[in-house]
């Protein structure tokens, strides 16, 4: 550090000289910064053996500006075998005191450390705590050091609490300030406890009455009894708890007494540290409120009184009508004021008395009729007669009485009849209905005018040329016996298609090619005729199907069948498609065959249509020389393809089929040729004629994958060889361990390459061998252990000694070796035992039992130590 030293002012030096010289060519003198202070981060730091702090060094300048001088500053401890320090960092060597000492520029500071043994844990005597209200505990802290020395911190130690207002804690003296849950948090040096405090916790609180029924500004003291965890109860803690209530306005506890400031129900919760329980409080409690009158009957424009009592539990009544709130389901039909009703219009309401949270009603009819019946359901009428109707209501009370002037008459066809006050007028021929409405009750009658009871047209089908008409006469036979009547020029009559039929007045005029359908409506009857103008009746082709070679050309003719049983060839004016053109083509009726293929022709004349199906150069069978193929890679093999034709023939047709490869990666075909790509399965299908056939093929593929071993056991650092044979599909044998794809499930204890396994680390692990999509897996144990054992079992030894166990592994093979040193030992109590490789050192005096490790096997060794 001082060599360094040196430096650092031989460098200023250079500097000064530097700025000197500038000076001197630029004629501006500088002034070297001088320094007003020197500001360390800490002045004083308290640590354990082993710990390290960093300090920092602060240069303030007399102009103001700063610098870290940590690395500039020159950095001594008056004890380095206490503390060291170098560049800033205090390193803890033993127990004691050292003062560093750090100076820069002139200027020295110091930084006092204390250091202390290195904790190792920390224990106390108590797990938790459950105290009383304001009773205490005192609590011993014990330190247990890396150098196997102990000692009491209770009062060195830091104590927190997580509740302050429930737990106190002074010098590990717990005290329970008030009802609740905490937890203390202790801290010594590097170490940290915690201590789950419960202070007086009940495990239930009960209320002795939980329900409470008060006079308005009625008071009442409730009790609340508590039972502790241990059993013991407390008869009263009500002054205690805290009272809460759900509805401040209606009632409220204080210590436990209950008062009762307005109407109403309330609930109060009273909670004792973590319990509460709960109390339903009913102010001014009555036990029932009653109307005089449940149901009343009233006339529209007349008023009533209902009249409100409450009875409360000790039998006593009470007038409350003035008191309570009353309101109307309906207004615009009765209003109500403090009891008092008025009937304003006709119908139904409720009305409600509320006192407190007890409702009661009362129904009120005004003029509401249970029953509205006309004297009729149904009347047949001629176009301009007129009928009244007697609509009577039947009122709650039994009385009847007519209401056809009250009511409401609606019709819902008023082309057809009109009504006012239940008188109808009919204007012309059809079905309505009537709908009388008064209080809430409706009732109907239907009325029937001019409806005959069925229409006849004189002719249901009519056949027309374009240009033509034909006169239909339609005839009405009524219930009335007035017998049949023609109707023709009254009835409506319209046209599905007036494009191509139109009727006026039964008259039908035919205006274009078609069908139409013309309907004809006298009231609610109607009739349908059918009508066909120029229509086509079938169509036919002289050929019905057409077999055909290649080039051959045939003429089809068409012949169209009118309505009117006229014939008519119509080749040339039929429109002619193919649906395959590839195959065959038609134009005008004239068919080429094109090509090897099936088509269908179609011929359309208007919404008739034929269709005669054609095949050009068709196979009726196709077949190929072999069924499957089974070889393997860089070889081919042949098909021959023969077709049969429609007449018995038969021909090679392998160039001219379409030849196509299921998996082209596995295998590829060109004009019955297979070539051989890659291991696998695929299918080849050729097609001609409009037949299939498809050849299955195998190239390489593996039926059988065999290793040489199926388990096996070695040590870690030796070599195993396995083989791996594979059966072809042919029954050919190959050796294929070269070949095949070699993995060790894990790779820690192993690794193989073209099968030679090598053994890395203790275990058990599976090696796979993979070759044409077969899979074999071969069980590997490396190290397996028989039984582990050490020279000893039994030592007892004097507090400070050490003794040396040897562990000796036996494997299943029956050879035997000395594993102390890669074994793992453990000690079950290291104050009292330690152990390395084997070396067991007393710590403490008792029992401890000593655990060694190896190849998943284990043995211990009891160790008895004495002073």
């Amino acid at each position: 550090m001082k060599s360094k030293s040196r430096y650092s002012k031989w460098f200023s030096m250079l500097i000064i000289f530097a700025l000197a010289s500038q000076t001197l060519f630029t004629g501006i003198a500088l002034a070297a910064e001088s320094i007003s202070k020197l500001v360390l981060n800490k002045n004083e730091l308290a640590l354990q053996v082993g710990d390290t702090a960093n300090l920092t060094a602060t240069a303030i300048f007399v102009s103001g500006s700063t610098e870290n001088a940590t690395v500039k500053t020159d950095w001594n401890s008056g004890t380095a075998d206490v503390a060291s320090v170098y560049a800033g960092v205090v390193t803890a060597k033993k127990e004691g005191t050292a003062v560093i000492t750090a100076t820069y520029m002139g200027k020295t500071e110091i930084v006092n450390v204390t250091v202390s043994k290195k904790v190792k844990s920390l224990t106390k005597n108590k797990s938790s705590l459950d105290l009383r209200l304001n009773a205490s505990d005192q609590l011993i802290i014990t330190a247990y050091y890396d150098d196997g020395s102990s000692e009491i911190v209770t009062s060195k130690a830091d104590y927190t609490v997580d509740a302050s207002s429930i737990v106190t804690v002074t010098n590990g003296l717990v005290k329970g300030q008030n009802p609740g849950s905490a937890t203390v948090t202790i801290k010594y040096m590097n170490q940290t406890l915690t201590l789950p405090v419960d202070v007086e916790v009940v495990r239930r609180i009960d209320a002795e009455k939980p329900e409470v029924s008060l006079l308005l500004n009625g008071t009442e003291k409730i009790k609340l009894i508590a039972t502790y965890p241990d059993g013991t109860i407390d008869e009263d803690i009500s002054e205690k708890a805290v009272w809460t209530t759900d509805k401040p306005s209606v009632a409220d506890a204080i210590k436990g007494t209950v008062k009762g400031y307005s109407v109403g129900t309330a609930t109060l919760t009273a909670t004792y540290g973590t319990k509460s329980t709960t109390i339903k409080v009913d102010v001014d409690s009555t036990l029932k409120i009653d109307l005089n009158k449940k149901n009343l009957l009233m006339k529209k424009n007349t008023t009533d009184v209902l009249k409100l009592t409450a009875t409360y539990a000790n039998g006593s009544t009470d007038d409350f009508t003035d008191r309570a709130e009353w309101a109307s389901s309906d207004a615009d039909i009765v209003q109500v004021t403090k009891g008092k009703i008025s009937a304003i219009a006709t119908g139904e309401a409720t009305i409600y008395a509320k006192y407190g949270e007890k409702v009661v009603t009362a129904t009120i009819d005004v003029e509401v009729p249970r029953r509205l019946v006309v004297n009729t359901d149904l009347i047949s009428l001629k176009v301009g007669d007129s009928q009244t109707l007697i609509l009577t209501a039947t009122y709650a009370d039994g009385t009847t009485g007519p209401v056809a002037d009250s009511a409401v008459w609606t019709v819902d066809d008023d082309a057809v009849a009109f009504v006012s006050k239940g008188k109808v007028t009919t204007y012309k021929s059809g079905i309505a209905t009537i709908t009388a409405t008064y209080g809430g009750k409706t009732t109907t009658t239907k009325v029937e005018v001019d409806i005959p009871t069925i229409i006849k047209p004189s002719k249901k089908i009519v056949n027309l040329q374009i240009g033509g008409s034909e006169s239909i006469v339609l005839m009405a036979d009524f219930k009335d016996g007035r017998g049949s009547v023609d109707v023709t020029s009254k009835a409506e009559w319209s046209t599905s298609s007036k494009d191509i039929a139109e009727a006026r007045s039964g008259a039908i005029s035919g205006l274009a090619t078609g069908a139409a359908t013309i309907t004809a409506k006298y009231g609610t009857r109607t009739a349908v005729i059918q009508v066909s103008v120029g229509v086509l009746k079938s169509l036919t082709v002289n050929q019905e199907k057409l077999v055909m070679k290649k080039g051959d050309a045939v003429t089809l003719k068409a012949t169209a069948l009118y309505t009117d049983e006229t014939t008519k060839d119509v080749t040339s004016d039929v429109i002619w498609t193919s649906s395959n053109v590839k195959a065959a083509t038609v134009d005008a009726g004239k068919v080429k065959a094109i090509a090897s293929g099936e088509t269908t022709l179609t011929a359309q004349l208007d919404n008739k249509t034929v269709t005669i199906p054609v095949q050009v150069d068709m196979a009726s069978d196709l077949s190929a020389n072999v069924t499957s193929l089974v070889f393997d890679l860089n070889e081919t093999r042949s098909i021959t393809l023969t077709a049969t034709d429609l007449d018995g023939a038969t021909r090679s047709v392998t160039n001219e089929a379409e030849w196509k490869t299921s998996n082209s990666a596995i295998a590829s075909v060109s004009k019955g040729v297979v070539t051989s790509v890659s291991r696998g399965k695929a299918t080849i299908t050729a097609v001609y004629g409009g037949k299939t056939v498809t050849i299955p093929v195998e190239i390489g593929v593996i039926q059988a994958l065999v290793a040489d071993k199926s388990f096996f056991v070695t040590k870690s650092g030796d070599q195993v060889q396995l083989k791996l044979t594979a059966t072809l599909a042919d029954g050919t044998i190959k050796d294929v361990t070269s070949t095949a794809t070699w993995k060790v499930s894990s790779y820690k204890l192993g690794t193989v390459v073209n099968g030679l396994f090598t053994a890395t680390a203790s275990g058990k692990t599976t090696i796979t061998g993979s070759f044409g999509g077969k899979t074999i897996a071969i069980p590997v144990e490396i190290d397996s252990l028989k039984y582990l054992k050490t020279d000893v079992v039994k030592v007892e030894l004097q507090e400070g000694k050490t003794a040396k166990i040897e562990a000796i592994a036996t494997y299943t093979d029956g050879s035997e070796e000395e594993v102390t040193k890669p074994a793992l030992w453990t000690s079950s109590n290291i104050m009292i035992a330690d152990v390395k490789d084997g070396v067991i050192r007393a710590t403490g005096k008792g029992s401890a039992r000593i655990t060694v490790t190896y190849s998943n096997m284990r043995t211990t060794v009891q160790v008895t130590v004495t002073k």
